[in-house]
């Protein structure tokens, strides 16, 4: 153990230093680029089941988008809330409004591809923009923002969707998890490797979908007409990514833990389905984040026979003895070493993770990053564990 545990560490800490140096900065120095002057029409698809107060809030406002040409598609999923006569109502006063009603669903087709899918058939135009009743763009540049990534040769954009601030530490725990999965999926396509993104914000063309068969390899999965969907469908050149602050969209989080144990155990259950590739890069990200997280205190108190200080690097014998330490001698060697090597990946982490933040709209305070990346260690623990041993097939909404 004097030896392997030491060497899994530093193993880790290589590993991990790749992904943040070499991915994460991706991120960082990205440029979204400005608006043509030729944008094509767009269609908005939003799959909404009771969500009427929703819907009354956010259709005025995507109304109000500043774009030439655009749609916004409702596919009302067999809703009970007055949702349908609310649109027939407002079918003429908003100008972009179109709607169809889902009245039943087919046998093992879960309810919101079913409805997806019914919209991508009606949907007037070929580029597809996605988001949730619930959201709402930061700002009337939204489509157009997310529509200019859209450069040649280019069939899919990967938006980034925060949540609201609220006070509580569920919620900056939900804020940091959310802006590290952001930072992982923009990160690894800007890469050339996507693997997913969220349908909070994102954007394809509808050619794409049907060349895809839409949801057919997971269609009666709960989660995937997302990140199962992109996981399927992107490539190293097809993909482009969207990080500027008019095309975000935000959404409300969930306010309890119950609440949001639930919602996560539903999204990470699909990630079973992901390409061998995707499963791999995120095994070794998280796993050696993990490593780091929670070997280095067993290691830091190992002080191992074989390890010899270069003499430059010790500590005077003299002052140790001065202030009664001389038997620590050999010992404090060993620990400076472990906590220089893990102070040294933190920091560099800290630092490219601040700047990471600070592009994507300063998701958590710079401040936090540390003690809020050691609870997301515990929450990959956690949900880790239990996504093992979850059957994706059996997972449900509530």
């Amino acid at each position: 153990m004097e030896i392997i545990l030491p060497v899994i560490l530093l193993l880790a800490i290589v590993i991990q230093l790749i992904y943040i140096l070499f991915i994460f900065t991706k991120v960082v120095g990205h440029q979204d680029f400005e608006a043509d002057e030729k944008l094509p029409p767009v269609s908005i698809i939003i799959a909404a089941s009771n969500e009427l107060e929703n819907l009354k809030e956010l259709l005025p406002i995507l109304d109000q988008q500043d774009y030439p040409d655009f749609e916004i598609l409702i596919a009302d999923d067999r809703s009970s809330d007055g949702t349908y006569d609310y649109l027939l109502l407002n079918e003429d006063k908003l100008k972009h409004l179109s709607f169809l009603r889902v009245l039943d669903l087919p046998f093992h087709f879960t309810a919101k591809k079913y409805a997806v899918t019914m919209a991508v058939k009606k949907a007037k135009y070929e580029v597809l923009l996605f988001t949730d009743a619930d959201c709402r763009p930061m700002g009337d540049q939204w489509i157009k923002t997310m529509v200019s990534q859209l450069t040649e040769g280019k069939e899919i954009v990967l938006g980034f969707s925060k949540y609201q601030y609220l006070p509580g530490r569920l919620n900056s725990l939900i804020r940091y998890e959310t802006f590290q999965t952001a930072l992982q999926y923009l990160s690894f396509a800007l890469a050339g490797v996507p693997f997913m993104g969220v349908g909070r914000n994102l954007l394809y063309k509808k050619s794409l979908f049907w060349k895809n068969n839409g949801f057919t390899s997971h269609f009666g999965l709960l989660s995937g007409d997302d990140d199962l969907f992109i996981n399927e469908t992107a490539t190293g050149k097809n993909v482009a990514v969207s990080i500027s602050e008019e095309g975000y969209t935000e959404s409300e989080p969930k306010k309890t833990w119950s609440e949001w144990f639930v919602q996560k155990r539903r999204h990470l259950s699909v990630g079973k389905k992901y390409k061998f590739r995707d499963k791999l890069n995120l095994g070794l990200l998280w796993f050696s984040g993990l490593t780091v997280w929670f070997s280095w205190i067993p290691v830091f108190f190992l002080n191992p026979d074989w390890y010899y200080a270069p003499e430059w690097s010790r500590i005077s014998a003299e002052w140790l003895k001065e202030f009664g330490l001389a038997h620590w001698y050999p010992f404090n060697d060993w620990m400076r070493l472990v906590l220089g090597v893990w102070a040294l990946w933190l920091i560099i982490k800290w630092i490219v993770l601040a700047k990471a933040n600070h592009k994507l709209g300063n998701t958590i305070k710079t401040w936090k990053i540390p003690y809020y990346d050691f609870m997301y260690a515990i929450y990959l623990l956690i949900f880790g564990i239990i996504t093992i041993f979850s059957n994706p097939k059996k997972i449900r909404w509530k």
